[in-house]
């Protein structure tokens, strides 16, 4: 018997969108800022680390644009073509910026090798230090309050562009690093090390988010949802719903989409089945925090589940309820270890 909850809520409130796109545009153009600043710092300075910081600082602007579109698009209401909403653009927007970052770090190899190959000529250091200095702190006020938003609101493309941009800022003092230890000791070919030593971080970020992403898009387990979801069963229990296993979870956007099964006495009608099947999901969606829906298959009782059912009064208890045994993410996600009910 299967109790299928509440269909899907529709999705972030008017509020959590309208911060995800402002976040979405404040990328936009902070990330053209900083890219201009960054450009200025290589065309006076000649250096070629500083020169891959600003290819990166693209990276940013073209991610930001996307970013932007796949919000609005994860915003659109679950229909018949995408019953479990849009969400998952989402992931693919991650994918897409990790795909950038990658072919920055290749851009920036070649550059850096070309640099070592042909020489190095540096021009006025201190002014494009100066420049670096400010676009690294416009960076990493920028990529903090992207990431804090992306968290607030469960935005897997904002989290991505927060963690590129607070990337970014390790590549400018990487820059800094570099181009500093030019100007003291007059080796200027430390220029170019540093940037291949930042096309290789930023291939370590490019490869992550990638990664990361497409574990999203093929639904692979979170286990902090799971941990989320065990617990707000733990927290509001209803009586006579017990041993909750098989519990599976995935995210498209904002809305979890959750199914398990749970163990019901056997001696219910249908309906009151269901209506509490209904508190179920009501307590257990306030107590975690999403919005979403919660699929639920209902098992008949067992003997063995007795001990921890809280209908004191069930006229089939084989034993005396001892207490609620807390539910495990580990017993949870698995089958019931109580085998087949007996005919």
């Amino acid at each position: 018997m299967d109790a299928v909850l509440p269909a899907p809520a529709p999705g972030a409130t008017p509020e959590v969108e309208r911060l995800r796109r402002r976040a979405g545009y404040v990328s936009l153009l902070g990330g053209t800022a900083v890219f201009a600043i960054k450009l200025l710092a290589w065309q006076v300075s000649g250096s070629t680390a500083a020169l891959s910081d600003a290819l990166e600082s693209i990276v940013n602007i073209v991610a930001a644009g996307f970013a932007i579109f796949a919000i609005r698009f994860a915003a659109i209401p679950a229909d018949r073509d995408h019953p479990y909403g849009h969400g998952k653009i989402e992931h693919l927007a991650a994918a897409f910026e990790g795909g950038l970052i990658s072919f920055a770090a290749v851009m920036i190899f070649f550059a850096a090798g070309t640099s070592l190959w042909t020489g190095v000529e540096l021009r006025e250091v201190d002014l494009g230090l100066a420049a670096l200095v400010v676009a690294g702190v416009l960076n990493l006020i920028l990529g903090s309050w992207i990431l804090r938003v992306g968290r607030q609101t469960d935005s897997p493309t904002l989290v991505a562009d927060g963690q590129h941009v607070l990337a970014d800022v390790w590549t400018t003092l990487g820059v800094l690093l570099g181009l500093g230890l030019a100007r003291v000791t007059g080796l200027e070919w430390m220029d170019p090390l540093v940037a291949l030593a930042i096309g290789a971080l930023l291939a370590r970020t490019g490869f992550r988010l990638v990664g990361d992403a497409a574990h999203g898009l093929l639904d692979r387990e979170d286990p902090a949802l799971l941990a989320r979801l065990v617990d707000a069963f733990n927290d509001s229990p209803v009586e006579g719903l017990t041993n909750l296993h098989r519990l599976r979870a995935i995210r498209s956007g904002d809305l979890v989409h959750a199914d398990a099964h749970v163990f019901v006495p056997a001696h219910w009608t249908v309906e009151r089945a269901h209506e509490a099947m209904v508190e179920l999901e009501r307590r257990v969606s306030a107590s975690a925090g999403f919005q979403g829906e919660l699929a639920l298959h209902l098992d008949p009782c067992h003997p063995g589940v007795c001990s921890g059912c809280d209908h004191v009064e069930c006229p089939m208890r084989s034993e005396p309820f001892r207490g609620r045994v807390r539910l495990t993410v580990e017993a949870a996600v698995g089958p019931s270890r109580l085998g087949e009910r007996p005919r």
